[in-house]
């Protein structure tokens, strides 16, 4: 028993000390340097609310962490959308080529952000390649400016980017579905849109919050997308914590915007794992039901 014990902490002892000195404890001081204050040139360590008291006070950063929020659930949903049907197709439809066609949907993945972010600009630049078809068969006879620097290409490149992650998830899901529930389904006269909410959204759940969560926090969390795809348009709250972290040296006030964008994700996620727990538990009783 002892050895055993010795065994669980040398094999789990590092992840742990890991996780403790490489996020939990960077967390804690971020913490508490949200409740210092700047004097000047120096970080004074008097424990207040007063940087707390500026970001719910200050419209401007209340603004940004709802707009950060917001681009995540859109994202998120975007993906899923399209992440259905391609899961479905590799886990359902392929089996000699299923590796090939993961690995590359993985490829993107594998290159820089910077990389995927000017490939983007050049597809979606004035003089670029959507541009150019547009303009070459005669669809449009001026570049469309909106493609580049706005919300909306913003959008597109970050369901480009996290896309991936929401496949995954909804692969597994769909690697642990069994086809004779969906063939059962269809001899029973069941429609495509009753197999989808009653056998497949259900049963591929974990594998869509499991994807959603994770392109919904990268989302939140990505800094360059937004500033170098998004113009005018893409100043966010982490753009925000950098300035005041670097030229503006607030490190409080940028540590509690911080913790308030961390709290904020946490909240939001637990009141979407919440609705899709009794979603879910609605979806059971009513096909027990019928």
């Amino acid at each position: 028993m002892h050895g055993q014990r010795i065994g669980l902490l040398v094999t789990v002892g590092p992840v742990f000390a890991a996780l403790f000195l490489l996020c939990l404890l960077p967390l804690g001081i971020l913490f508490l340097y949200s409740f210092f204050r700047v004097d000047f040139v120096s970080i004074v360590p008097e424990i207040s609310l007063d940087n707390y008291a500026r970001v719910f006070s200050s419209g401007p950063y209340l603004q940004l962490i709802a707009k950060a929020l917001l681009n995540g659930a859109l994202v998120a949903a975007i993906a899923a959308v399209i992440a259905y049907p391609v899961a479905f197709f590799i886990a359902k439809r392929v089996v000699a080529v299923k590796a090939a066609l993961l690995t590359a949907l993985l490829v993107p993945l594998y290159t820089g952000d910077l990389v995927r972010i000017f490939a983007w600009r050049l597809i979606l630049g004035a003089n670029g390649v959507v541009n150019g078809f547009l303009t070459w068969t005669g669809i449009i006879t001026e570049p469309i400016e909106a493609l580049l620097f706005s919300p909306l290409s913003a959008t597109i490149v970050l369901v480009y980017n996290y896309l991936p992650f929401m496949v995954l998830g909804l692969w597994l899901g769909f690697e642990s579905l069994d086809d004779r529930l969906l063939e059962a389904a269809a001899d029973l006269g069941a429609g495509r849109t009753a197999i989808f909410r009653r056998i497949v959204l259900p049963l591929t759940l974990p594998g869509l919050v499991v994807g959603g969560l994770m392109v919904f926090a990268l989302v939140v969390g990505d800094f360059l997308t937004p500033q170098l795809i998004g113009g005018a348009s893409g100043v966010s709250v982490v753009s925000a914590i950098a300035d005041l972290f670097g030229a503006a040296f607030d490190w409080p006030l940028g540590s509690a915007i911080a913790w308030t964008l961390l709290a904020a994700v946490v909240l939001f996620m637990t009141a979407v794992l919440l609705l899709l727990q009794r979603f879910a538990l609605h979806i059971s009783v009513s096909g027990r039901a019928v």
